[in-house]
């Protein structure tokens, strides 16, 4: 067999095993919970969410999260904030719930076919307020509120898969709900300490 022709059998013979070699699959997102945090035992007879987060402006892309922010919110309400009854009431109100997509400039001419480049950046952004009031044992009522807001950017390349740019959003929402859960954790012991049962 002449050499050229040993050549491309010996090509087809690499793509028709690695066509035969399936991709491991991809491992599965660790979901987004806080049962390793114990429930803030409140004096309360419930809490309530409020979603008054309504997106302006840019290139929101939020809902394409597998977990959207405010429904991470709404879960670490439901598994953190856990009323103990009373007349008291606590309100969770998601202000911002966002994520951004931001368009990247492209390396341009010759040298752009031979660059991968960071497309876009995502830009994450969580606001939410916890609001609480309850009577004393004097009969005055106590009121308070804490608040907290945080942020996550980070960016991906042109040639992203779909399940990457997919997994990227999830991880977007993950980072910042984690961060807020220790914020507003400290900031409802600190400014809502009447209400807190120990």
């Amino acid at each position: 067999m002449p050499p050229r022709r040993l050549v491309l059998a010996a090509g087809l013979a690499v793509l028709a095993l690695s066509a035969c070699q399936s991709t491991p699959p991809r491992p599965a997102p660790r979901p987004i919970d806080f049962s390793n945090f114990g429930p803030i035992v409140l004096n309360a007879g419930r809490v309530d969410v409020v979603n008054a987060y309504r997106p302006l402006g840019g290139n929101h892309v939020e809902d394409r999260s597998a977990v959207p922010p405010a429904e991470a919110v709404r879960r670490w309400a439901a598994e953190r904030l856990q009323a103990a009854g009373g007349p008291g009431r606590v309100s969770v109100v998601i202000k911002d719930a966002g994520i951004v997509e931001v368009p990247l400039p492209r390396t341009q001419g010759v040298k752009g076919y031979f660059t991968t480049d960071q497309a876009q950046r995502y830009d994450g952004r969580l606001e939410v307020e916890v609001s609480g009031e309850a009577p004393d044992a004097t009969g005055a009522v106590f009121r308070g509120m804490t608040k907290a807001t945080v942020t996550y950017s980070t960016t991906v390349p042109e040639n992203i898969a779909l399940a990457d740019r997919e997994a990227t959003f999830l991880d977007i929402t993950r980072r910042m709900v984690e961060d807020l859960n220790a914020r507003l954790d400290a900031g409802i012991r600190r400014d809502l300490a009447p209400m807190v049962r120990r």
